[in-house]
């Protein structure tokens, strides 16, 4: 009989914050916000801000990477740039596409990449990994933080 009453009074709990607790606090509450607004004041800061089809395309290309080295071998950029900067081509598709919350600390690498060196890279992959659009896609996505971050109030991450 304990555990009937127990799941009688959570259900009361529950019919209690259906029917009264939230729509008044919807009544009382100030400031609207649509759920977009309501996403991006929680998690731009985080660095996750919504995705669109074309990053999704993007992606999916980035996807293909089975992370072989090939493009590597070909990245001059490799030689370059100091190991904890740039850990090569593959970097690219294999974490930092995958990882929006990671990007603000690659601002200094998207800076420095040069596309010929990516473009030599591409022409290597055997599952044509697009690495030149994936780092014009980060390049794009961080500044869509910055100003999402910052129209939310956010500090630039």
């Amino acid at each position: 009989m304990p555990g009937f009453l127990q799941r009688q009074a959570g259900t009361l709990y529950l019919a209690y914050r259906a029917a009264i607790a939230h729509p008044l606090k919807k009544l009382f509450q100030s400031g609207v916000f649509t759920p977009r607004e309501r996403f991006l004041r929680n998690y731009a800061p985080e660095g996750n801000i919504p995705t669109s089809q074309e990053d999704r395309r993007v992606l999916r290309g980035a996807s293909r990477c089975i992370h072989c080295g090939l493009c590597e071998a070909y990245d001059a950029a490799l030689a370059q740039l100091p190991r904890t900067l740039y850990g090569g081509a593959s970097l690219l598709p294999v974490a930092l596409a995958r990882a929006t919350p990671d990007l603000p600390r690659a601002r200094a690498l998207l800076a420095q990449l040069d596309p010929e060196s990516l473009a030599r890279g591409e022409a290597v992959c055997p599952t044509r990994v697009p690495l030149r659009e994936i780092a014009a896609f980060l390049a794009r996505r961080l500044r869509e933080l910055d100003q999402t971050v910052q129209a939310a109030g956010g500090p630039r991450r």
